[in-house]
C-alpha cells in the first residue's frame, strides 16, 4: 500500500517528520523573534502638552511678555499704519479733473429682478448724488501739511474730511478733537490718481460731472 510504502521509506520519513515539526512551531515566534518585545501605546494628548507648555511658559513670565509685544505691535499698526507708498510732497501746484463714471459689465438689477441697468450703459454717479464734501489728502508727518490742513478746513464753506496717507491719525484726532481718516491701502489715491500731496478733491458745482483735484505746493519758506 501507499502509506505503509511512504512509512516504510527513509527519506519520505525524514520529510514527513520535518513537516510534523515545523507545523508544531508558534507562527508568532518568528514576528516576536524579528520585531522584538512590544509595549503598549502610551502617547500623550496634545492638547495636554500644548497646556503644559503654555503653564510653563506663564510660570516663567514668557507668555505675558510675548501678550505685550503682540499689544503693542497691534497699536504701532493702529497708531502708525504703512505709508500709502509712491506719494511725495507736492512741489508745484497743478488741477485736474476726474470723471467718476463708470460703465456696466451687465445688467444690474433691482431686489425684484427688474433690469434698472442695461449692461454696456454708462452712468456718472455725481447725475444722482453730489460730493458734498472736500476731500483733503496730506501726509501728517509733515507738520506743515498739519497746518496747511487745519487752516483750510476752519476756513472751507464745505465739510472737510481730511484723509492721511501717511502719519497718525489717531494722534490728530486727539489734538484736532474732530474724526480723521486714513486711506487704507491707499484705495482713494490710487482711484483719483494722486501721487503728490497736499491735494484737494472736491466738486466746483452742483451740476458739474466731474471732480476737481487740486495739487497744493506749499511755500518752502514755512516749513520749520
Amino acid at each position: 500500500m501507499a502509506s505503509l510504502r511512504i512509512r516504510q521509506h527513509p527519506l519520505a520519513l525524514a520529510t514527513l517528520s520535518l513537516l510534523v515539526l515545523l507545523s508544531a512551531v508558534p507562527v508568532h515566534a518568528g514576528l516576536d523573534a524579528a520585531l522584538g518585545k512590544t509595549y503598549p501605546i502610551a502617547e500623550r494628548d496634545f492638547l495636554d502638552v500644548i497646556r503644559t507648555k503654555l503653564a510653563a511658559k506663564q510660570q516663567s513670565g514668557e507668555l505675558d511678555a510675548l501678550q505685550k509685544a503682540m499689544v503693542a505691535t497691534a497699536m504701532h499698526t493702529i497708531q502708525q499704519p504703512r505709508p500709502v507708498p509712491g506719494i511725495t510732497r507736492a512741489s508745484k501746484p497743478d488741477t485736474r479733473y476726474y470723471d467718476p463714471s463708470v460703465t456696466a459689465a451687465q445688467d444690474i438689477r433691482d431686489a425684484d429682478g427688474n433690469v434698472v441697468v442695461k449692461a454696456g450703459t454708462t452712468v456718472n454717479p455725481l447725475d444722482y448724488m453730489g460730493l458734498s464734501k472736500v476731500l483733503l489728502f496730506i501726509d501728517a508727518r509733515d507738520k506743515q501739511q498739519v497746518r496747511y490742513a487745519k487752516r483750510y478746513y476752519q476756513a472751507s464753506k464745505k465739510p472737510v474730511k481730511v484723509i492721511l496717507v501717511a502719519g497718525s491719525y489717531m494722534a490728530l484726532m486727539r489734538q484736532w478733537q474732530r474724526p480723521v481718516f486714513y486711506d487704507q491701502g491707499g484705495n482713494l489715491t490710487g482711484k483719483f490718481q494722486i501721487t503728490h500731496v497736499p491735494a484737494l478733491v472736491y466738486q466746483e458745482s452742483p451740476a458739474a460731472t466731474v471732480l476737481r483735484i487740486d495739487t497744493v505746493a506749499l511755500p518752502a519758506e514755512a516749513t520749520k
